[in-house]
């Protein structure tokens, strides 16, 4: 039975229980017939569980109300009016809201479809990876470039290269981590990746990008550097040696004739040995520029083994002590003893001397010059830090100092950081400028487990 005005529900519900409470203890007092007494009990039973459910309905309602929150349901409709001003401020407050969550839930979908849009038209292959392994939530782009689809495994992109599952599966959170591979049809893929937490659940996002044609690019302009560094440092060289040679021959050739000894004299002597000489310097000097090329183009094969890069380090430093005006310079050193890695002796230890070099060469100049060095290792990694506070590295040429040949100095090869470079990337490793501002200039070297 359903009463218009709350009030009246409750007075009603109320004297019947009570009549029905009376009237069954009269009937238990002056007559003992069990029968109709059991019939009292049970009408006061349900007046009373009546009276509970009616106020119990706004607590179900809003038990209800609740419920479709969380099934993401705004489409419950509210009461009529209950007759209790508060009652019905309350459903008028609950109807407020659920306007409002309808209106956020219909601004969130088209946020999301507006989002998917441009992530679905994104020439960018973007994907997750769970957990798991499994691929979630990849756009068209992604797709093309890796043939992937959504959840299948990360594994399936060994058919692009075997080791690259593994460079996703083993990303360090917090740390932002590219590489390049190709595939079989001569693509070269840029795979970046980074982390984004949903719900206490950490996924890994992975950006794919076709980076062929910009490197075939840099390809061209590196071969058009090298060959305009070629040309130049050998014409630098022959030009000296091929006009040299032509003076001192004719010092003893006139009119197409040998002359005699006997007509020689110290002076043409002199001058003689003179231009030999230099002919000799450019040359050794040009064969130095050979054998720094071959150097760049026949790197030796890594020979792994476990090494102690502690004492490495430390022995390169004393190396760089031996230079001129070395012992006004402040090297500080973060060298934990006994630091094990699995690299090649050899080759590490002319990739820290070489960029030890360049620190000292930036600071040796400076007014308090200052070399910093620190060792970190961790269960799959290991990295060293070289600061100098010497001179900031511009801008412009920040992207060129690991390009074969280029230099800054005038009596530099332009080998030494793309030659380190090089080493580090056959060892599973890489060299990068982390920063270079008016504090310091830092390089970072750093080796993963193979």
């Amino acid at each position: 039975m359903v009463y218009k005005h709350f009030y009246l529900s409750i007075i009603i519900r109320l004297l019947i229980f009570s009549i029905l409470s009376v009237g069954g203890t009269y009937v238990y007092i002056t007559d003992k017939s069990s029968t109709f007494l059991w019939v009292v009990l049970v009408a006061i039973v349900l007046s009373a569980i009546n009276i509970i459910n009616y106020f119990n309905r706004i607590n179900r309602w809003m038990s209800f109300f609740i419920s479709g929150i969380e099934n993401e349901d705004t489409s419950l409709k509210i009461p009529e009016k209950s007759g209790n001003k508060n009652v019905d401020r309350l459903y008028l407050g609950v109807e407020k809201l659920n306007k409002l969550l309808q209106k956020t839930k219909f601004e969130i979908s088209t946020k999301e479809y507006y989002y998917r849009s441009i992530i679905n038209k994104s020439v960018t292959g973007l994907f997750s990876v769970n957990k798991n392994g499994r691929i979630e939530n990849i756009n068209p782009a992604g797709s093309k470039l890796t043939n992937l689809q959504e959840y299948f495994h990360i594994n399936s992109l060994s058919s692009i290269d075997k080791t690259l599952p593994g460079f996703i599966l083993n990303y360090k959170i917090g740390k932002q981590q590219s590489a390049i591979f190709e595939n079989r049809f001569g693509q070269k893929l840029n795979f970046s990746l980074s982390e984004i937490n949903i719900e206490n659940n950490l996924y890994i996002l992975v950006a794919v990008n076709d980076i062929t044609k910009e490197l075939d690019s840099r390809e061209v302009d590196a071969w058009i550097k090298l060959a305009r560094t070629l040309s130049h440092e050998i014409m630098n060289n022959i030009t000296p040696i091929t006009t040299l040679s032509q003076v001192i021959s004719g010092y003893y050739i006139k009119n197409k004739q040998i002359i005699d000894t006997d007509k020689l004299d110290e002076n043409t002597i002199f001058k003689t040995i003179k231009g030999l000489k230099v002919i000799e310097e450019r040359s050794i000097a040009l064969m130095n520029f050979v054998q720094n090329y071959r150097k760049f183009t026949k790197l030796p094969e890594p020979k792994l083994q476990n090494t102690d890069i502690s004492e490495i380090i430390n022995n390169c430093v004393i190396a760089i002590e031996t230079y001129p005006e070395s012992d006004k310079i402040q090297i500080i050193k973060h060298i934990p003893l006994g630091i094990q890695f699995y690299t090649d002796e050899k080759l590490i230890s002319q990739v820290i001397i070489n960029v030890l070099k360049n620190a000292y060469e930036a600071v040796v100049h400076e007014n308090t010059p200052i070399i910093e060095i620190k060792l970190r290792k961790t269960t799959t990694a290991l990295e060293i830090e070289i600061s100098n506070n010497g001179a900031v590295i511009p801008q412009e040429i920040k992207n060129q100092i690991f390009v074969p040949f280029y230099s800054t100095k005038e009596s530099g090869s332009g080998i030494g950081l793309s030659l380190c470079k090089q080493i580090l990337l056959q060892m599973n490793g890489d060299i990068i400028l982390k920063k270079s501002d008016s504090e310091r200039t830092e390089f970072v070297i750093s080796l993963n487990n193979i």
